[in-house]
């Protein structure tokens, strides 16, 4: 049995997966961690030594959808659709940053997906100059229900969109509406503006993950949309 998280919100759906195995060891299961480059053996290590599975064990993996074609006869494909239809088996596989429609995977698993607020979009389509009050109005209000952490990752994400847009580039993962509305909304932006916020929030992840930013992420968003925006 395949039990796929995914889902935008990459936050919610991380702490969902975590807390699934903790859930799993608080039941005396035997959680064993799989890079997904070899959860083809899984299959090879139940004929090679049947001990193995003499208590039940939970394998736990993590984007395993970057691996799959729907194109493609590919032995991890295979491999897939009998973890799939085996009962006896529990694998968890987390998908990062990617929603169920974008899924790869043969019909049959469990999908569990994590959709963000109606309210991140929309502070991804305030963002840009000019906005700056109705961008902290949403801010504000979502913050008080949404991490913060994810609500940085969203605008981070948003904002390469918007200058690889801005620079002539296009993403293949994003649908012609999606390019129409980068479009209008990068035109408010002078491209030199747009390179130095994106550059800016890369300073600010570092700082984070350094532990050298006094602020907290929603307070130092504050401060670089104020100037920005």
């Amino acid at each position: 049995m395949l039990t796929i998280i995914c889902g935008e919100d990459s936050v919610a759906s991380f702490n969902y997966y975590s807390s699934l195995k903790k859930a799993y060891q608080d039941k005396n299961n035997e959680i064993l961690d799989v890079n997904s480059s070899v959860l083809e053996n899984i299959t090879s290590w139940m004929g090679d030594s049947q001990s193995l599975f003499s208590q039940k064990k939970v394998f736990f993996t993590q984007n395993v959808n970057k691996k799959l074609s729907r194109k493609l006869n590919l032995k991890i494909n295979r491999v897939v659709e009998i973890l799939i239809k085996d009962k006896t088996l529990e694998v968890v596989t987390w998908e990062e940053e990617i929603s169920s429609r974008e899924l790869k995977f043969p019909k049959g698993p469990q999908v569990k997906e994590f959709k963000p607020s109606q309210n991140i979009f929309k502070l991804q389509d305030s963002l840009y100059p000019g906005n700056l009050k109705n961008f902290l109005s949403i801010i504000n209000e979502l913050s008080a229900s949404v991490d913060e952490t994810f609500i940085f990752i969203m605008l981070l994400r948003h904002l390469r969109n918007l200058l690889l847009i801005k620079s002539g580039a296009v993403s293949s993962r994003l649908q012609p509406w999606q390019v129409a509305k980068l479009k209008s909304q990068a035109a408010h932006w002078q491209i030199d503006k747009l390179a130095n916020f994106y550059d800016s929030f890369h300073k600010i992840d570092v700082s984070q993950k350094t532990s050298a930013n006094p602020y907290s992420l929603k307070k130092s968003l504050d401060i670089l949309s104020v100037y920005y925006l």
